[in-house]
């Protein structure tokens, strides 16, 4: 994190403990078509941890690359030099960076639609923050450049037990910085009125989620749920309001 995302990031959260905090709520309610929803999510999940997750790792990461990017030395520096940048959109002190500017000229400009709009980006994106740091303490999963043998799967049970060490390099599962971007840009992309600006929106979190795999950080089925778990935070959070467009 950077020293002046960190900042940056402290005020808007400030600012809306003292003066928004109306927008902390979040009406998580799940309906019946939800539950078949969740169901499918789960057999595509099992599916890519058991066949796809070794495989495409082995293949793209750029740690290890033994398969594409062997064959491409130079893709393998552009393409490690381009996400090393793309994967920084995931991290709450970059987006804070952008956010803060625009919330103060909404300010300047007595724009409360758009002052709105900006924090609530912080709040969705505490709220992903916090679900991914508990369900990656909890799962305690290997990286990539950790443990190629297995799924990488330990849970915190592990961890008590001091079959693992309790750091970074076993909270693979979820990706902190796909969760963030995805719930962060479909929440924008959610509440944008032009369809090319929703386009961006989401391509923006995929790539975020695509650099967490291509630089061995994470598995697939990492980024997959995070996704996953990232639009329907941003969906249900617009829910929760009455919700204005903008361009």
């Amino acid at each position: 994190m950077t020293t002046l995302g960190i900042i940056f990031l402290v005020f808007l959260i400030g600012y809306v403990l003292i003066k928004r905090r109306d927008l902390i709520r979040l009406n998580l309610r799940i309906r019946r078509l939800n539950y078949i929803q969740l169901v499918v999510v789960f057999v595509l999940l099992i599916f890519i941890i058991n066949f796809i997750d070794k495989k495409l790792a082995y293949e793209i990461s750029n740690r290890y690359p033994q398969g594409l990017l062997a064959v491409y030395p130079t893709l393998n520096e552009n393409l490690t030099n381009f996400f090393k940048i793309i994967t920084h959109l995931g991290e709450p002190d970059f987006i804070a960076i952008g956010a803060l500017p625009i919330f103060l000229y909404s300010k300047y400009k007595k724009d409360k639609n758009l002052e709105t709009i900006i924090l609530k980006l912080i709040v969705i994106m505490v709220f992903a923050s916090l679900i991914s740091t508990v369900l990656k303490v909890f799962v305690m999963r290997s990286r990539p450049y950790q443990g190629w043998n297995n799924l990488g799967f330990y849970f915190i049970l592990d961890s008590l037990q001091n079959r693992i060490p309790f750091n970074g390099n076993y909270m693979s599962f979820p990706s902190g910085h796909t969760l963030v971007a995805s719930a962060t840009y479909f929440f924008l992309a959610l509440v944008s009125k032009e369809k090319y600006i929703k386009i961006f929106w989401v391509i923006l979190a995929i790539l975020v989620a695509i650099s967490r795999v291509y630089l061995s950080y994470h598995w697939l089925s990492d980024v997959f749920i995070s996704l996953i778990i990232g639009l329907f935070l941003a969906k249900k959070y617009k829910e929760t309001f009455i919700e204005k467009e903008i361009k």
